[in-house]
């Protein structure tokens, strides 16, 4: 089975010097093969809200009050028509970023199942010579054509997204749909599809439409702190947080 097991005395592995986690969003999007699974029900604008994190991310801004740490993103996108996106992109960056060449790039490929192997090859070997840091996939119903309620399929498309942060040495962000149960559990047990996929990813956050407004619920393995519920509004192609 390989290497032995690594079993550590504490008081001794304390003293090492290993370098904190760091992240391209503060606690929420880890570096390093990092992965955010974004997630709410459908025309709560999920899409609009990981443009808005991409374009702060490629541009070293802060995210709804989060900071990041500047990267190379892109967005590919598998759900929306190549001129309607176009625009989105558009109207949102000209009234509120100065994007700059070489940073932010965008992919629209409605419905690219990546579970069939010669579409998954296709798909990467676009990505190959760009070297992105952080690749935003919207999303996941629209990539995967499979059954999200499968264990072994979900497996198989997890693979193929780790193949993708390996050989990119990139962090993932995955927009999913909710589950149309929203009674009891928390955020974790309210995306749809298997339980494998919420166990796989670093951090949840779920987009969810309140009797007040929009709000974020955030479940974050690697963050240094507690992080609370976020409630957001949206004016003028941008989300911001409400005061």
């Amino acid at each position: 089975m390989g290497d032995s097991l690594q079993i550590h005395d504490v008081a001794e592995y304390i003293t090492w010097n290993i370098p904190r986690p760091t992240f391209f969003i503060q606690d929420i999007l880890p570096k390093e093969q990092g992965t955010l699974l974004l997630y709410g029900d459908p025309k709560v604008k999920k899409s609009w809200l990981v443009e808005q994190m991409g374009m702060c991310i490629s541009q070293g801004i802060d995210w709804l009050g989060f900071g990041t740490e500047q990267a190379r993103v892109l967005i590919a996108q598998f759900e929306i028509g190549t001129y309607t996106y176009h625009w989105r992109l558009k109207d949102m960056a000209l009234r509120h970023f100065s994007l700059q060449e070489h940073t932010l790039f965008e992919l629209t490929q409605p419905r690219m199942y990546l579970e069939n192997n010669e579409t998954f090859a296709y798909f990467t070997a676009g990505l190959r010579d760009l070297a992105f840091d952080v690749i935003i996939m919207d999303c996941l119903s629209a990539c995967f054509g499979g059954d999200e309620n499968d264990s072994e399929q979900v497996a198989g498309f997890i693979e193929k997204m780790v193949s993708i942060q390996t050989e990119h040495n990139a962090s993932l962000v995955l927009v999913h749909h909710a589950n149309k149960n929203q009674l009891g559990g928390n955020s974790v047990n309210r995306a749809r599809g298997h339980s494998r996929l919420t166990g796989w990813v670093d951090t949840l956050i779920h987009m969810v439409e309140q009797p007040t407004g929009v709000q974020l619920q955030f479940s974050s393995r690697q963050a240094t702190r507690e992080l609370h519920s976020l409630n957001i509004d949206f004016n003028d192609y941008l989300w911001t947080r409400r005061t």
